[in-house]
């Protein structure tokens, strides 16, 4: 019989290997928006759907404003 302390580490090496999936997705992330920034958002969406980023994430990144533009402040 396994006590709750033992789903509670299972439960810790889940959320380790999901914290290595996403920096990897965030990678992935990252050279979609430059893609999007390059080429443009077809080429971006292709890109990310090709390594497997979840959909709901590519829409996010691909049609929000994801970044502040620097700029000099006098606008």
């Amino acid at each position: 019989m396994r006590s709750k302390n033992d789903k509670v580490t299972a439960t810790n090496m889940d959320i380790l290997d999901c914290a290595r999936q996403d920096d990897l997705t965030a990678q992935k992330v990252e050279v979609g928006i430059i893609f999007q920034e390059m080429l443009d958002t077809a080429t971006a969406a292709a890109y990310l759907a090709k390594n497997k980023v979840p959909i709901a994430t590519a829409l996010r990144v691909l049609t929000g404003s994801r970044r502040k533009k620097s700029g000099g402040g006098n606008g």
